[in-house]
């Protein structure tokens, strides 16, 4: 049982480290400034601990050198995918108001390079799925769970 508290004295009470980043990630979203960085980091290692996976080499200074070498779209498109951890690429371009995966891929090939100069492997920041239906490939973008550590404890996109 994990149990988080408020300031208010609350006691919210989850069952497992899935449940408690729900809460916590809903708590996030509804009081942006309540959470504290200390929480954002109780949020990165529970996260962490959720997915068995190791910690990754993303530092606060190579974070932020990342993130202000980028564009406005691919800024755009790392904060969706920080929000939604995984996006199909149609809602992606929905989303951004793109009409095509060319256009996409364009962006996307921009973040992979900026990762690059910054000797960052791409796979660092996200990942693509594949998925063939009748004939038909889709395109699943998901966000690296180091990526997402890294960007919770620094409270990006805010």
């Amino acid at each position: 049982m994990i149990k988080i508290h408020d300031k208010h004295g609350n006691v919210i009470e989850c069952s497992d480290a899935k449940e408690a980043i729900a809460v916590l990630q809903h708590l996030q979203r509804e009081r942006q400034n309540v959470i504290r960085p200390p929480a954002l980091k109780a949020l990165a290692a529970l996260s962490s601990f959720a997915s068995g996976e190791e910690s990754t080499s993303w530092t606060d200074d190579a974070f932020w050198q990342f993130i202000e070498a980028l564009g406005d779209m691919p800024k755009r498109i790392l904060a969706l995918l920080v929000e939604k951890r995984r996006m199909t690429d149609h809602d992606l371009r929905k989303a951004l108001m793109i009409e095509t995966n060319l256009e996409l891929g364009g962006i996307l090939s921009g973040v992979s390079k900026q990762a690059s100069s910054h000797g960052i492997p791409a796979r660092a920041v996200f990942t693509i799925e594949n998925e063939s239906k009748g004939g038909e490939t889709s395109k699943t973008y998901v966000v690296n769970t180091g990526f997402l550590r890294i960007a919770t404890e620094m409270n990006w996109p805010g």
